[in-house]
């Protein structure tokens, strides 16, 4: 299984800076820059707050991709 992101996408419709949102989250910009590129995926609790300050759920924040294998 594998995730993508959209959060990017949200930050740019939400009006608010990227320094703004960490500093929110309690993160580092680093960890969130990390969480943006898809390096690992936040917290749940994280990840809730993020949807709230981006003004949007976790679902539109996080999209599961089913990968497939070819034999």
């Amino acid at each position: 299984m594998k995730w993508i992101n959209n959060i990017d996408a949200y930050i740019i419709k939400s009006g608010r800076s990227r320094k703004f949102i960490a500093k929110q989250l309690g993160i580092s910009e680093n960890q969130f820059l990390a969480w943006r590129k898809g390096e690992y995926l936040p917290p749940v609790d994280k990840a809730i707050l993020l949807g709230e300050l981006l003004d949007c759920t976790v679902y539109d924040l996080f999209e599961k991709v089913e990968e497939t294998y070819h034999s």
